[in-house]
């Protein structure tokens, strides 16, 4: 049995590395490994399902290996960072808790499932562990992190200079303003807690975050987070928590001015955030969050994937240079899906009051004074247009990816042709590449509708599947300039995987028409994937077949000078096109004008006020009526 899953597994990443993903994924789900007790193999298994991305059979596996071999590390580990990566938190805890009972002598192990139960916000038990931590193994880091924790702890006041805490009385307008903002996840929101002895921290409240519950938060009876993944795995908006790191917070909040000092670095890295978005058309909101830093927000037009939300919040944070050592930041959303049943992690909400420091968290100018009237001011707020965040990674992919240009080759004595007497003629630089200005590439797109539509998709959406860049690669690849024009389509896609970027052309046979079918229903079935071609030439179906066709027309300007074929075939079939609409839309035009003829004669009038205007009816002897609109 061992030897044929070992086959297995060399026969679905085979499918996979050849493009026939949907092939590899129904050989991996048709194979059941409960029963096999090898280790090994189930490690083996589980690194081939992890390639396909099947992440649920990936944990299957890596338990049934931890049944074979209970005590491995490294499962244990992999099995904490893919709950965590999945946002499952109290999983990720459990697997941490596992390598802390099974090596009670590893520093590292206590203070990595330590971090994990302060982030969320289990602050009591990350101390205990903490402390068990130094009573095992006597470690220094371990104390620092327990003084810092428990600093963290007690009741301290914040130095500030303004406490914040004006009463905030919202009408109803501020709180649909307010929950249309900061809506996040469907069903729950997060509820701040502080304890008599100084802990405080966040508990998930399976409830809608209603107009009602928004009100309490301003009127400062209760505070809430907002968990930011929608059930869909989209966001409404992007956030920045930027904070005086843990270490400096113990160092300087008492003292004020040095407080103040730290305090300064944090304002001025959210205002770099603000100039970095201003420059790419994202509005940034300030809010200083209450305690030790602020949060800097970008409130978005239209729910975009939470991907491509932390994918921009990182290229922003990238533009502003390196962070002061004192100050830490972090992106929300902080993952990019959930798994069912997760929630991911949340940010507090503006306008509530710290539970720990009592100040309310307040939007800011840039210069750090309040905005005039806060509640006022979120019908005031911005929001970003879905192209801008697409525009600003779609710029960050292409610069990160296109490798600069092989240098000429150097040459002893220039050809005749570019020197004589003396003279040398200027070099003529070559334009970059262009999908849009690459003839075979349009002409191909031109013959195949599915193709097309994937192409029309990445305009559009600046998206595509992964199934959709394999059958863009396997096909499009093909071409003399394919890896080029791939290459541009998948830099205009906001989040693109950098695996699927060519070095050079494919050779062999391109993807067959049927394997696209299989792969791409979605866009086959609804596009008329159903080319012929001469049967006599027993071709291999693909789209690649039409590329034969391309040869000049037989046609000429009035200059005799010869048209393109690709040109030609574009502008014929944009004029066939137009002339149907045209077609349709003067028998529809003949309809309503027939409708209204007979409302008129029905009504015995020649004119009718609208809100739009005076229609009249112009009518002359032994012709049709015609109507026209004064405004």
């Amino acid at each position: 049995m061992t030897d044929s899953i070992i086959r297995d597994i060399d026969e679905i990443r085979s499918l996979a590395a050849s493009g026939r993903t949907a092939e590899a994924e129904a050989a991996a789900h048709a194979r059941n490994t409960m029963d096999m007790r090898d280790f090994a193999v189930h490690v083996r298994w589980a690194d081939a399902l992890e390639e396909l991305g099947l992440m649920d059979q990936v944990i299957l596996e890596l338990n049934l290996a931890l049944r074979d071999q209970p005590d491995d590390a490294n499962i244990i580990g992999r099995l904490a960072e893919i709950h965590l990566d999945q946002g499952q938190m109290e999983k990720a805890c459990h697997y941490r808790g596992k390598l802390v009972d099974l090596f009670p002598q590893d520093a590292d192990a206590y203070q990595a499932l330590g971090q994990l139960l302060e982030e969320t916000g289990e602050y009591g038990k990350a101390g205990e562990i903490y402390t068990r931590g130094i009573e095992q193994t006597g470690d220094e880091g371990l104390k620092s992190l327990l003084k810092e924790l428990d600093f963290l702890s007690k009741d301290t006041e914040e130095p500030a200079s303004a406490d914040g805490t004006e009463v905030l009385v919202p009408a109803s307008h501020h709180l649909v303003t307010f929950l249309a903002l900061f809506s996040g996840r469907e069903g729950v929101y997060a509820r701040q807690w502080a304890s008599p002895t100084g802990e405080s921290g966040y508990t998930p409240v399976h409830e809608p975050f209603t107009l009602k519950v928004a009100e309490q938060h301003v009127l400062g009876n209760l505070t809430a987070g907002a968990y930011p993944l929608r059930l869909d795995q989209t966001v409404n908006f992007i956030a920045f928590d930027v904070d005086i790191a843990k270490p400096v917070v113990r160092k300087t909040i008492n003292s004020k001015s040095a407080w103040d000092s730290v305090m300064s670095r944090v304002h001025q890295t959210a205002c770099k955030l603000v100039d970095a978005g201003a420059s790419e058309d994202l509005p940034v909101y300030i809010e200083d969050s209450g305690f030790k830093g602020r949060h800097a927000w970008i409130f978005l037009e239209t729910p975009i994937p939470a991907g491509v939300a932390r994918k921009c919040g990182h290229v922003l944070l990238s533009r502003t240079g390196a962070l002061p050592p004192e100050v830490t930041v972090e992106v929300f959303p902080k993952q990019s899906r959930v798994a069912p049943g997760g929630l991911g992690n949340l940010i507090k909400l503006p306008l509530g009051i710290h539970k720990k420091t009592g100040r309310r968290s307040i939007f800011l100018e840039p210069s750090g004074a309040p905005q005039t009237q806060q509640l006022d001011f979120l019908e005031t707020i911005m929001k970003t247009e879905r192209r801008c965040v697409y525009a600003l990674i779609q710029r960050a992919n292409a610069s990160s990816v296109r490798a600069a240009p092989p240098s000429p080759p150097e040459r002893e004595e220039p050809p005749p042709w570019e020197e004589s007497d003396g003279y040398r003629a200027p070099a003529v630089a070559e334009p970059p590449y262009d999908p849009d200005r690459d003839p075979r590439l349009q002409f191909l797109l031109l013959k195949c509708p599915v193709l097309k539509t994937i192409v029309e998709r990445v305009n559009r959406e600046a998206s595509l599947t992964h199934d959709e860049a394999m059958v863009l690669m396997h096909s499009v690849g093909h071409l003399e300039q394919g890896p080029e024009a791939v290459n541009g389509l998948l830099e205009r896609c906001a989040v693109s995987d950098p695996s699927l970027f060519m070095k050079s052309r494919l050779r062999g046979n391109p993807i067959s028409c049927p394997k696209i079918r299989m792969r791409i229903p979605h866009i086959t079935a609804a596009t008329s994937c159903n080319c012929s071609f001469d049967p006599l030439l027993n071709l291999y179906p693909s789209p690649l077949n039409h590329m034969r066709e391309l040869e000049p027309v037989k046609t000429s300007t009035g200059a005799g000078r010869g048209l393109d074929s690709i040109r030609f075939h574009q502008l014929v079939e944009s004029y066939l096109k137009t002339r149907r609409q045209l077609r349709e839309l003067s028998l529809q035009m003949d309809g309503l004008e027939k409708q209204l003829n007979e409302v008129f004669e029905a009504a015995g009038v020649e004119e009718i006020h609208t809100a739009l205007g005076v229609l009249r009816r112009l009518q002359k002897e032994n012709t049709p009526p015609v109507f026209a609109l004064e405004i």
